[in-house]
């Protein structure tokens, strides 16, 4: 075993680069590679904002988790893939529509500790701001453990706090830690590695892989779901009602923005924001491929 400087620079290229990796070395060069270089690192955040202290004691907590005997983070080679195939298939292949401006895999950190795998980054041209979405991406098809998920993002948004990512630089930029709305994109095993194949082969697929349109009516409804569970736990919505459109939403916000309290306020508007753009990418992806099936046909 290696001892000294050389086991902590071995330490630290464990921890630094191949932490992210798959089983699968032609998907690794041709798509995943990228995206881990692109990987936010606690240590380029030494100064801006955080003292060397604290991101060195952050690192060591995580090191303290992986070795705790109750840790158990659901990381299969498979469920790695999928993180990549999501973040290829949004920003390289429109998934999520045009208005995305960055995906950004998180550190080690924000990934064990605060259960956000990547953050897509959309520019929302009407209001000129920038709007987050945290993904945990999982390949567990198992409804106890996409259940347990969820209810960690239910039980935040419950105390009025939504996902964190400490260790985020967004396009301008500014640094530091960001709350933001978070979803839970699930696809099997199989489903996974053909997308990895249709991916690495260059298929002309991959711009309408049905899937697609699975990550996005699912990240709609968890939406749809978050706002409307905010409202009803923090009492400002009668349980019995369901708001189930934007315009719904919007209206609600409209009648009632005075007597909602910030916190409140912050979690639905982020949420509402990035509902609308999953929902008009969506859509517009809904009319391209119809057009494509035409001209083909």
């Amino acid at each position: 075993m290696a001892t000294g400087i050389e086991g902590r620079m071995a330490a630290e290229l464990d921890r630094r680069r191949v932490w992210g990796y798959t089983d699968d070395e032609n998907f690794n060069r041709e798509i995943a590679q990228p995206w881990k270089r692109s990987a936010f690192d606690p240590y380029e955040f030494i100064g801006k904002p955080y003292p060397r202290g604290e991101v060195e004691g952050d690192l060591k907590k995580i090191d303290d988790i992986k070795k705790s005997p109750d840790f158990r983070h659901e990381r299969g080679s498979e469920t790695v893939a999928l993180e990549y195939v999501l973040m290829d298939g949004i920003k390289v292949h429109g998934w999520f529509g045009d208005e995305v401006e960055s995906v950004r895999k998180t550190s080690e950190y924000d990934d064990v500790k605060n259960g956000v795998d990547f953050v897509v980054t959309f520019y929302d041209e009407e209001s000129g701001q920038f709007v987050n979405l945290a993904i945990d991406a999982t390949t567990a098809v198992d409804r106890f453990v996409l259940d347990r998920k969820k209810e960690r993002i239910f039980r935040k948004l419950g105390f009025g706090e939504m996902a964190k990512v400490k260790y985020f630089e967004d396009p301008d930029g500014n640094r530091g830690k960001v709350e933001m709305p978070c979803v839970v994109l699930a696809l099997g095993p199989e489903k996974t590695f053909e997308l990895q194949k249709m991916l690495v082969a260059g298929s002309r697929e991959e711009k309408f892989a049905p899937e697609m349109f699975d990550f996005l009516d699912s990240a709609s409804e968890q939406l749809f779901g978050f706002i409307n569970y905010t409202l009803h736990r923090r009492g400002f919505l009668a349980r019995e009602r369901e708001l189930k459109n934007l315009g719904e939403i919007a209206g609600f916000m409209d009648r009632h923005r005075g007597d909602i309290d910030e916190p409140t306020e912050k979690i639905i508007d982020s949420h509402f924001a990035a509902l609308k753009i999953i929902g008009m990418a969506a859509a517009r992806k809904r009319i391209e491929r119809q057009i494509t099936r035409e001209s083909i046909h």
